[in-house]
């Protein structure tokens, strides 16, 4: 077991917080109740950009005590941040 009881998984389009014990294969459920197999391959650089589920979130702060996260009201002075894939930088 890791530090945490729970670990992240990418799961249909979100990445969702599951049972850190859950091995490969195994059916597990998500914090926020989705059913899913753990997959044998790991994800894809491209899986961890996926969103995180909210409902997973707020389950994994309660049950560790962590205050939620309050979004803050946006300056339209900053940039926003962009999407995983076009943080990379460019090949010249």
């Amino acid at each position: 077991m890791g530090l945490r009881p729970f670990r992240w998984q990418p799961h249909d389009g979100e990445r969702h917080a599951i049972d850190d014990n859950a091995m490969p294969t195994q059916e597990t459920a998500t914090l926020c109740g989705a059913e899913l197999t753990v997959p044998a391959a790991r994800p894809t650089k491209q899986q961890w950009c996926w969103p995180t589920c909210t409902a997973c979130d707020a389950a994994w702060r309660l049950a560790e005590g962590i205050p939620l996260f309050l979004p803050q009201q946006r300056d339209t002075n900053r940039k926003t941040a962009q999407p995983c894939e076009s943080r990379r930088p460019t090949r010249t």
